[in-house]
């Protein structure tokens, strides 16, 4: 099964455009954006359309998951997955935080 999420973007122009990923881009795109945080000596852009889009994603895995037999393998295996996501999503907005000029 095969779903695609909209992603909201901007143009040069400044106008909107909707832009239609898979979950593996999504997740692609966090990743890229949470290397390319950690590794920058300053604040970059944010982006908010992909950690919306992933928490989207990820209360949707969970509601599969509550519905799936319980000792089911891949129950386990899609579980892992979620955390590893969840700690990608947490490691790159503590990343942003932690370069935030008036932080606390």
């Amino acid at each position: 099964m095969t779903e695609e999420l909209n992603l909201m973007g901007h143009d040069s122009d400044g106008g909107s455009e909707e832009v239609v990923l898979t979950p593996a881009e999504l997740i692609e795109r966090l990743e890229q954006a949470w290397m390319n945080e950690k590794f920058a000596p300053d604040l970059l852009e944010s982006k908010p359309e992909i950690v919306e889009c992933v928490m989207e994603q990820l209360d949707h895995m969970e509601e599969n998951l509550r519905r799936a037999k319980k000792g089911d393998l891949k129950v386990s295996i899609h579980r892992m997955e979620m955390e590893r996501i969840r700690y990608v999503l947490s490691s790159y907005l503590r990343c942003r935080l932690m370069k935030f000029p008036n932080r606390i």
